[in-house]
């Protein structure tokens, strides 16, 4: 994404690092306006750990 220069509402980056929930965040907006945030986690169970 950042090779074909798309603009982040909020670059890509970790939260929550090294806790319960670690997760690769970042937020861009769609042609419409709206925010939209996309997440990646390195274990799929840490999705709904509290």
């Amino acid at each position: 994404m950042k090779s074909r220069q798309v603009d982040f509402l909020i670059e890509p980056q970790i939260r929550f690092a090294s806790e319960v929930g670690e997760q690769a965040t970042l937020f861009i907006q769609d042609p419409s306006g709206n925010a939209l945030e996309f997440k990646a986690f390195q274990d799929q169970a840490q999705i709904f750990a509290s």
